[in-house]
């Protein structure tokens, strides 16, 4: 079991509630692909670096985690068709 990170970033059009959901949609993600959730952190609305869908602000959260390396692909495939995560990026 290697340590991950994840960041990602919520659309900001979705409200208060609509976020906790989607944190705890990506939790229920990686906990069913076998991982570990160690810490998971909320940073908040903040100022994209570049317009992404001509948003300019995005919803920020970061994850710690345990998991086997060879389930990063079944994550990720489940995390691109998610139209709530704007972004995301996962690093050892």
């Amino acid at each position: 079991m290697k340590k991950y990170e994840i960041m990602y970033i919520i659309n900001p059009t979705i409200l208060e509630e609509g976020r906790e959901a989607v944190s705890e949609k990506v939790n229920e993600i990686l906990t069913k692909a076998g991982a570990t959730i160690l810490k998971s952190e909320k940073w908040g609305e903040r100022k994209l670096a570049y317009p992404i869908e001509k948003k300019k602000t995005g919803f920020y959260v970061l994850t710690n985690f345990e998991m086997d390396g060879t389930k990063l692909v079944e994550v990720e495939e489940k995390l691109n068709i998610s139209e709530e995560v704007m972004r995301y990026m996962i690093v050892k």
